[in-house]
């Protein structure tokens, strides 16, 4: 196995590896660059949907997915194929629901226990456009003086699906009952990730406003924050091509996905790994913890 680091703060491509053959040894240099890198790419490594499964096990309990689209309660489908075969219009109820996958945020947040962990893989993507860039929120908090790390230790944040989707829409997607049970939840604008220790900005699109704060500073202040973390050196893009398969840490960077010509298929699936601790949305026992 090769594990190749970007030239930034974040973001490693792991190469020469079988996924769904891992040995310990191969299973704890996973682990320790992930922890190291926070983004992972596995190009081309063309796994089954199985496959895909399985190996997001290995970081943990999966959580189920918020959507109807897919028939395996694991696997999300980011895809502007309509279920009838058709391309979605960009208009249209599905395409502003992946319109707000363009801004900065981090994977369910807006859930009392934080998503650890999503994996993406490519199916089907377009001929220009459709790439992905995370951001490294610990290299962020690094950046910002003594003052303003003081300022912002123990504030807290409302995380809101119902705000965040509520801006770009798309939320009729879900039924009333599955909004009901997304309520405004709220997280640490500082978090020390648990096994690095390392310390993080955890903010993005689904951060409503500060808790004790009035509600439009709050959420200048957010919008701030997010600007200047989402910056060089910070930043690591990556180009789809079918196969592809892309891990990230939820707990330490942002991402957001760039536009492509609509009419064009892409045809992506993700798996999410639950938060630890008593957690609603977790629906296994994964096989190792990340």
């Amino acid at each position: 196995m090769k594990v190749t680091p970007s030239d930034l703060t974040l973001g490693a491509t792991v190469s020469e590896v079988d996924l769904g053959a891992l040995s310990d040894d191969q299973s704890r240099g996973i682990e320790d660059a992930f922890h190291r890198h926070a983004v992972l790419v596995f190009p081309q490594a063309n796994l089954t949907e199985e496959a895909h499964i399985a190996f997001s096990r290995r970081f943990g309990p999966l959580e189920r997915t918020l959507s109807k689209r897919t028939e395996r309660p694991e696997i999300s489908l980011l895809s502007n194929v309509a279920k009838d075969g058709r391309v979605a219009e960009p208009d249209g109820a599905l395409g502003l629901f992946l319109k707000g996958n363009r801004d900065w945020h981090t994977d369910s947040s807006f859930k009392k226990v934080a998503a650890k962990a999503s994996l993406l893989r490519a199916l089907e993507v377009p001929d220009i456009g459709g790439d992905t860039e995370w951001a490294d929120m610990r290299a962020a908090w690094d950046a910002l003086d003594d003052v303003t790390q003081a300022r912002l230790e123990g504030l807290v944040a409302v995380h809101s699906y119902a705000y965040s989707q509520g801006k770009v829409g798309g939320i009729a997607l879900l039924t009333q009952k599955e909004r009901e049970a997304l309520p405004p939840v709220h997280h640490p604008v500082v978090r020390t990730h648990p096994a690095t220790g390392r310390k993080s900005l955890y903010v993005g699109r689904h951060a409503s406003h500060i808790v004790g704060m009035d509600e439009e500073e709050g959420r200048a202040l957010l919008a701030r924050l997010t600007e200047a973390a989402c910056q060089p050196p910070r930043i690591f893009r990556h180009r789809w091509h079918a196969g592809d398969i892309v891990a990230w840490d939820n707990r330490c960077v942002l991402h957001r996905g760039h536009p492509w010509p609509f009419d064009q298929p892409r045809v992506m699936r993700r798996t999410t790994v639950a938060g630890d601790g008593e957690n609603s949305w977790a629906i296994e026992r994964g096989t190792a913890h990340a």
